[in-house]
């Protein structure tokens, strides 16, 4: 079984992830942790005047490689995993969160998607957005750990 779990950094992403690995561990599957870095240039493009000011250093930027935040987001990820049995390889998208979810499903030929309902900051808006696209429009199951604030899943 090949599964991807999606995190986008936060604590809600942290427990499906969990969940993941507590439904996941007596099933030896083959675990992706994957996140999602926007493309701000693109997601942005209508503030095209704003966003060209920064565009020469959002592109030094991405030469720098994955983000530490996202780095460490994908290792805590893998360090969860790891708790239940399973081990985890890593990777990044840029774009728009649902969509390369969704390209990288298919893509990687996985049997399942994981993901939390809530994000954090504008994710905290989006992702519920993003959760219900890729539900929407994905050919294989879509796992969707609803969270609440506060509260321990296990």
């Amino acid at each position: 079984m090949k599964v991807l779990i999606c995190t986008d950094g936060s604590k809600f992403s942290e427990e499906a992830i969990e969940m993941g690995g507590y439904l996941l561990k007596c099933h030896n599957p083959k675990v992706t942790i994957l996140r999602v870095i926007p493309n701000i240039v693109e997601d942005y493009k209508e503030y095209n005047e704003y966003v060209e000011v920064f565009k020469e250093e959002i592109h030094k930027l991405r030469k720098l490689g994955v983000p530490r935040s996202v780095k460490k987001s994908l290792e805590r990820g893998k360090e969860i995993l790891r708790e239940y049995g399973i081990e985890a390889e890593e990777k990044t998208r840029v774009g728009k969160a649902a969509e390369e979810i969704l390209k990288e499903a298919e893509e990687g030929e996985y049997n399942l998607i994981i993901l939390a309902s809530y994000g954090r900051g504008l994710t905290k808006f989006m992702l519920g957005s993003v959760s219900r696209e890729v539900v929407h429009r994905a050919e294989i199951p879509v796992l969707v750990v609803k969270t609440k604030e506060g509260r321990s899943m296990m």
